[in-house]
């Protein structure tokens, strides 16, 4: 089964938000009444369309071809050296 759309209990307890950190976007502009959440008429609970929440979020997420495939070498030799002591003489 696959869903669109659901009640903003179920997505808050699905996904670890609070109803307020999704009224906080809506405040901020990050997400839009009619798009992200929606008010659906005789329902006196919002509802999160996941497909536009799936698409907000992939907008918001660098695309692989940004993200260098070369490793970070100056870390990893950081990780793999221990770190000397100083001698306190």
């Amino acid at each position: 089964m696959s869903l669109e759309c659901i009640p903003l209990t179920a997505y808050c307890q699905m996904t670890g938000e609070t109803p307020e950190a999704i009224n906080k976007r809506i405040q901020r502009g990050i997400w839009h009444e009619g798009l992200q959440v929606l008010k659906i008429d005789g329902v006196k609970e919002r509802w999160i369309d996941l497909i536009e929440v799936n698409h907000w979020a992939r907008g918001n997420r660098r695309s692989l071809s940004d993200v260098s495939s070369e490793p970070n070498w100056t870390a990893l030799d950081e990780i793999e050296q221990p770190r000397r002591k100083k001698n306190s003489y």
